[in-house]
């Protein structure tokens, strides 16, 4: 658990490596009363939509709206967060449960943590142990664990008494015989393991496949893993063998196969044999997402292709991607594009925000208001 806290912090950290669905939040001047043509008004905070809900706040209390714009689930939530295959994590009282996309509640609001639904197991944990709940709020692995990992692949790993076990679906748990302080989930059939502070993978036997020598092992995506020695960073496949050098200062990972990577905070792209696609000349760059990548250059932002082309022009504000549309701003007038650049309907708008779940947040003569990928305003 340590390790996966530690690898998502370092992720939203860096916003060269920023993902294209950024998060998004708004704050309005709330008038706390319902207007017909402005019904967004009545929240002091709108989100983006994921999975037909858009998570809302009135007086500090979370709810969600439907695409209709009805507040379908009753701002009561001391907190809330997006919807993750088809369910939202609640909080009251410092206590977290789940909601289905109805507004029952699935799981009690008792926990003292937990995480997002993943192949239909949530972590949860009461009382400093660890457990997993299914998507009907039974506990199907007790809350008896000292530390957990992810559910993945079918299995995951299970901490008590100082002894780490592989469990499966079926509670039937394999000791693991190495001495091991941290085990990741399993990712491409591997999980990354802390043996006296250094990081090594073994497999779902439980066998050491990478040695324990890097200070740092990310999870494996498409046969790669991201690891750092000596504050340099670079990739090993299954073997343990480096294929791109650690010669990297960032905390590179890869998107449409390329991965931004600096030296001396100078950023470019890298692609899966460590061939440099993309010279490390900006001072600022985002990964890639469908096919481009934002890049700042002096201080306007534009987009180049996997060929390190130029296919949008520097001239913008900020720039948003998301489900293959771009939001661009420049001047304090925002419109959108899509991603050969072309404009794709004619709205001039004072703020946007990228598409999220087919919709995206606009303002326009001090409105907000959501719109679909047509430019109809939702509701």
């Amino acid at each position: 658990m340590v390790i996966l806290i530690l690898l998502l912090v370092m992720f939203q950290s860096y916003s060269y490596c920023s993902s294209g669905n950024e998060y998004r939040e708004t704050i309005f001047n709330s008038e706390l009363e319902y207007d017909s043509l402005r019904p967004l008004a009545s929240y002091q905070y709108v989100y983006s939509f994921k999975e037909g809900r858009a998570i809302v706040v009135i007086n500090k209390k979370y709810g969600f709206i439907d695409k209709k714009g009805k507040n379908s689930i009753p701002c009561k939530y001391d907190y809330a967060y997006d919807f993750s295959n088809g369910f939202a994590k609640v909080q009251q009282d410092e206590k977290y449960g789940f909601i289905d996309a109805t507004g029952k509640e699935i799981a009690p609001l008792k926990y003292d943590f937990a995480t997002d639904f993943q192949n239909g197991r949530a972590m949860v944990k009461l009382d400093d142990k660890w457990g997993f709940i299914d998507e009907k709020g039974t506990e199907i692995i007790p809350v008896i664990y000292d530390d957990v990992s992810d559910f993945s692949e079918e299995v995951t790993t299970v901490k008590e008494n100082d002894q780490w076990y592989i469990m499966d679906k079926m509670n039937n748990r394999k000791p693991v015989t190495h001495n091991c302080r941290e085990i990741s989930s399993f990712h491409d059939g591997l999980a990354s393991i802390d043996i006296r502070g250094e990081s090594g993978c073994m497999d779902k036997q439980g066998n050491v496949v990478v040695q324990p020598k890097y200070d740092l092992i990310f999870h494996f995506r498409d046969g790669l893993a991201m690891v750092e020695l000596n504050g340099k960073h670079g990739f090993i496949n299954k073997k343990g063998q480096e294929v791109v050098p650690l010669v990297y200062d960032n905390f590179p990972h890869f998107s449409d196969g390329l991965a931004a990577v600096s030296i001396n905070d100078y950023y470019g792209f890298i692609d899966k044999n460590g061939k440099v696609v993309v010279p490390l000349k900006y001072r600022t760059v985002y990964s890639f997402y469908d096919d481009l990548a934002r890049v700042k250059i002096g201080s306007k932002l534009g987009c180049i292709n996997q060929k390190g082309q130029l296919i949008i022009p520097a001239v913008y504000d900020e720039i948003q991607v998301g489900e293959g549309i771009l939001g661009v701003i420049a001047d304090k007038k925002g419109q959108f594009l899509d991603l050969n650049g072309n404009l794709l309907f004619p709205e001039v708008y004072e703020n946007l925000y990228g598409f999220s779940d087919g919709a995206a947040l606009v303002l326009k003569n001090g409105n907000w208001f959501f719109i679909d990928k047509q430019g109809h305003r939702l509701f």
